[in-house]
């Protein structure tokens, strides 16, 4: 197949996935967990989060960073409170295990807090927040990372993307919004580079700390929306460094290194105050209402959090996950070293 005709089914890149992580070391169960929340990803055509981190996550297999042999424990458990040790493995074995405590929780006492340390890269925040949602509640989740952002006013980086993701019941379906504190996540600016395409201006700086466009040479990344986007950031360092006992900005340690990342998940269920049908209910209401809103200058449609992601999963589901060439090749070489065939 062409690199630049290459699509594959979900299930099929799921497998392949699996198989490469496998390769690598991290031992099946986990493999598993981690290639469906990448391949999840994908599939909502968020390609930063997906499986264009496969070769990231095996160098530091093969480096030694990632414990392959996860096993993240509840270290505490205290009312509607948890707290999880992630083992230094793939941050979404812990991230799984915290967020079904947190559903957990939230069953026995209306809500569920679970925070996490000794953790890494978790992936897509929605991913678990989604995950509380399916379940009938209200999800949150965060992470804090290694510093990759400029503080608001600042030249060194401080904080990570520190994303905040929220899923919940509406209506039929579910509605999430996952956004990165930072004006971007990272990745997509690591996706340019790699696919050799400039950026948007606003979406990072280099060494001087001045705006570029050029992908290799950005230094840090910035604040969404400048001061704003600095203090969610902190908000996110607080509960997911802070309150568990992880690493705290440089504390986390660096991407190349055995790392301490924090995550933090919350589930709340809507029947202990308004009940779950109406939760729903009123929650698609207010969904409607905002798509249906009138169109300013320059815009077709009024989108709400989570639409765009939504309507790329439907087409994805149908057509196959896309690859860009260099993607693709890196993903055969890979699987060329490690013995491993692809589909």
């Amino acid at each position: 197949m062409a690199a630049e005709q290459a699509h594959l089914p979900a299930g099929a890149l799921a497998d392949w996935s699996c198989a490469l992580l496998a390769a690598a070391g991290l031992e099946p169960a986990a493999a598993r967990t981690v290639a469906d929340s990448l391949v999840d990803a994908s599939l909502r055509g968020v390609d930063s989060h997906g499986v264009a981190r496969i070769p990231d996550y095996v160098a530091r297999l093969r480096a030694g960073v990632l414990n392959p042999r996860p096993r993240p424990a509840v270290l505490r458990r205290d009312g509607a409170v948890g707290l999880v040790d992630g083992d230094q493995g793939p941050g979404q074995v812990a991230g799984v295990l915290a967020t079904d405590l947190s559903i957990e929780l939230a069953r026995a006492h209306g809500v569920g807090v679970v925070a996490v340390r000794r953790s890494a890269h978790y992936g897509a925040a929605a991913y678990y927040a989604r995950r509380a949602a399916a379940a009938g509640l209200v999800g949150i989740s965060m992470t804090n990372s290694e510093p990759s952002v400029i503080p608001f006013g600042g030249l060194e980086t401080a904080l990570g993307t520190n994303p905040i993701a929220l899923a919940a019941p509406a209506g039929d379906g579910l509605f999430d919004l996952d956004m990165a504190t930072s004006q971007v996540a990272l990745n997509r600016i690591y996706n340019a580079a790699d696919e050799g395409r400039s950026i948007p201006e606003g979406w990072g700086v280099d060494a001087r700390g001045l705006p570029t466009t050029d992908p290799a040479a950005v230094s840090a990344g910035v604040p969404l929306g400048g001061y704003k986007g600095y203090v969610l950031a902190v908000l996110v360092e607080i509960l997911c460094g802070v309150l568990p006992g992880a690493g705290v900005t440089r504390g986390v340690g660096e991407h190349d290194e055995g790392q301490d990342v924090g995550h933090f998940h919350l589930a709340i269920d809507p029947d202990r105050t308004v009940g779950r049908d109406r939760f729903a209910a009123v929650l698609g209401g207010l969904v409607d209402e905002l798509a249906s809103a009138p169109t300013g200058p320059g815009h077709d449609e009024v989108l709400v959090p989570g639409e765009p992601e939504q309507r790329t999963r439907v087409i994805r589901e149908r057509t196959g996950v896309p690859f860009v060439p260099s993607l693709w090749e890196a993903l055969h070489a890979l699987g060329a070293d490690l013995g491993v065939p692809a589909p």
